[in-house]
């Protein structure tokens, strides 16, 4: 081959490789897909803490709240389970805390701040539960382990909270948006009246700290669907709660029904 064959064929070679590398109008997909992850291991955890009533986790009274609960896992929010379960016990506040805790704590060192990946807090409880669950939220934003960063919760959904003790339930001003899912009559046959003396358990209407800081819609349920009993509720508001967790935003079927939060 002549040195002028030669030249010609190291130049072919160039261009051909230049153009395998970045051809015109195209970016690198090495670059694209580093990019990507990139983006990826930004993007703030989604943490989903649940918490159930008093029954026994074998009944039937909470299978609504898990199945809230597992939907939303199902729509890529990362479930907090206790053992087996994908909601603590009513009576096991401290120990959903922990579990919480611990999650938010990544490098293990007893702190929630910057030194631990940002993450989305979402927070669902029912009938004692609920309770709790507005518990939870005060106790994390009065947690000085956890930066005030760190302690924002993006989402809280009740449902019917209740406990016999409390006259209201308390939605805490580190609480970004809340929804609570109650009724206020007593169904015949509802699950809550063998466990009440025949009365029912009816939720708790809900106190926003901040309406300039959190928003907050309450809806009674038996005032546009009928009679809703106590343990039915987390069943009658799945697919709505699963609205609102996962685009932060009401129900638009039934956003005409909403109440704003008392303060």
């Amino acid at each position: 081959m002549s040195s002028s064959a030669s030249l010609v064929a190291s130049l072919v070679g160039l261009l051909l490789l230049s153009g395998a590398a970045c051809a015109p109008g195209q970016t690198s997909l090495e670059g694209d897909s580093a990019e990507e992850d990139s983006a990826a291991s930004s993007a703030p955890r989604r943490l989903l803490l649940c918490q159930q009533g008093l029954s026994d986790r074998t009944t039937g009274w909470d299978k609504g709240l898990f199945a809230v609960c597992l939907a939303a896992e199902d729509a890529g929010i990362e479930v907090i389970w206790d053992g087996e379960y994908p909601a603590f016990g009513a009576l096991n506040e401290k120990g959903a805390y922990r579990a919480l805790f611990e999650t938010l704590d990544e490098n293990g060192d007893g702190e929630v701040d910057g030194d631990d990946s940002p993450a989305d807090i979402y927070l669902v409880g029912f009938s004692w539960g609920g309770k709790n669950i507005s518990d939870i939220a005060e106790r994390l934003r009065k947690d000085l382990r956890v930066s005030a960063s760190h302690s924002i919760v993006k989402a809280m959904v009740l449902f019917d909270p209740y406990q016999p003790q409390a006259w209201q339930v308390n939605v805490p001003n580190n609480v970004r948006n809340a929804w609570v899912y109650r009724q206020s009559e007593t169904t015949d046959g509802d699950c809550s009246m063998t466990v009440s003396l025949g009365f029912g358990f009816n939720g708790l209407e809900p106190k926003v700290k901040s309406p300039a800081s959190t928003h907050c819609a309450q809806y009674d349920l038996d005032t546009f669907l009928g009679e809703v009993g106590h343990c039915d509720t987390p069943s009658v508001a799945r697919r709505a709660a699963l609205h609102n967790l996962t685009t932060l935003s009401d129900y638009p079927d039934w956003a005409p029904n909403a109440e704003a939060c008392g303060m």
